[in-house]
């Protein structure tokens, strides 16, 4: 079973969500923006596994029924940007664009 979680950046205003590009935004507050991945994505920079399962990556082998396993994910973040940061745990990994599972599934608020 393949598990990925990836963040979004969003500006809410009146009710209403837009995906915010940091590279798309002129002003005193990118000089310039460095992706950390090699597809250029908000994937998870860590994941790791509590349990012996899978390949080392983000990947678990195999669950029994009534058997759960914690995932524990990590990012490298502006922590200017955190109250408008979302993550999307649905597996497609979009981060630029709504998909629409991600509309289905909902995201979480990780805000603080």
């Amino acid at each position: 079973m393949l598990y990925i979680g990836t963040l979004l950046l969003m500006d809410h205003e009146d009710g209403a969500y837009q995906i915010y590009d940091p590279t798309e935004q002129s002003g005193d507050d990118y000089d310039r923006v460095i992706w950390d991945s090699v597809a250029r994505t908000a994937e998870m920079t860590y994941s790791s596994l509590s349990e012996d399962y899978g390949n080392g990556g983000n990947y678990i082998s195999s669950l029994k029924p009534g058997e759960s396993i914690q995932v524990n994910m990590a990012w490298i973040v502006n922590e200017n940007d955190l109250n408008n940061m979302y993550l999307n745990l649905n597996g497609d990994g979009a981060a630029y664009e709504f998909s629409d599972s991600m509309l289905k599934i909902g995201l979480v608020d990780i805000y603080q």
